[in-house]
């Protein structure tokens, strides 16, 4: 399989502490890679050095083999990067409506497998809010409405902050069988969310976080065969 993304040696601080300490890892073309730690073990700081929103002190990142470490963020989403963040980042001034249309955009490569209608289709509910404004929603329906922004731009890969935190169990429900649809879809996804039970069976490859540092980065099989280990490193 193609790499999609490379994240080498990456070390990453807030003013003097230290809060990412030589974090690696991959994502292959596809592929759904898990992103793992109690809170405050440096999943969203990595999260956000990928995308240049935290600029680390040494370490690269490289997309589709080239680096980007240098680039700043906007010019890294350029280049098929989508992210969902956690708290989902409405715009206080725009409709739901205003939200998908002001995304969508074709990918690099012309290609636009996922517009307007599609997110519509997968969402239904979106449907019946389109002149709401975003800020208007509930958390569910937020979360929605920010997939659905992530997914008009046509990435190749999509990057959830906390995919299914503080929903309803019913919303959660839909929203992983969204996500499950777009892995299906072909598009490449790194998922920060404390559901091990669903990561195990939905993602790839696992990549857990203790204090800055990747404890395991496996596929699904060694999880399994680990999980009690693992387990322990969530607290779980």
């Amino acid at each position: 399989m193609t790499k999609l993304l490379e994240v080498k040696g990456l070390h990453s601080f807030y003013d003097e502490s230290h809060i990412l300490h030589g974090v690696s890892f991959e994502i292959e073309a596809g592929q759904a890679v898990s992103l793992m730690g109690r809170n405050g073990m440096g999943k969203t700081t990595t999260l956000k050095s990928i995308l240049g929103l935290v600029q680390p002190r040494s370490g690269h990142v490289f997309f589709k083999g080239e680096e980007i470490s240098a680039l700043p963020t906007w010019q890294r989403m350029r280049k098929d990067i989508a992210y969902v963040p956690e708290g989902r980042g409405m715009f206080h001034n725009l409709t739901v409506k205003e939200h998908l249309e002001m995304a969508a955009r074709p990918n690099n490569r012309g290609e636009q497998h996922w517009n307007y209608e599609r997110v519509l289709e997968t969402f239904p509910r979106l449907q019946e809010r389109l002149s709401n404004l975003g800020t208007q929603l509930s958390g569910g329906e937020q979360q929605m409405l920010a997939i659905g922004r992530a997914l008009v731009t046509n990435p190749d890969l999509l990057i959830l902050d906390e995919a299914t935190e503080g929903l309803a169990p019913l919303i959660r429900k839909e929203i992983w069988d969204v996500i499950r649809t777009i892995k299906e879809s072909g598009i490449s996804t790194l998922i920060v969310d404390k559901n091990i039970q669903v990561l195990k069976e939905l993602c790839d490859r696992h990549v857990v976080l203790v204090k800055g540092k990747v404890v395991f980065n496996d596929d699904s099989e060694q999880l399994l065969s680990r999980l009690d280990e693992v387990e322990s490193y969530l607290g779980v």
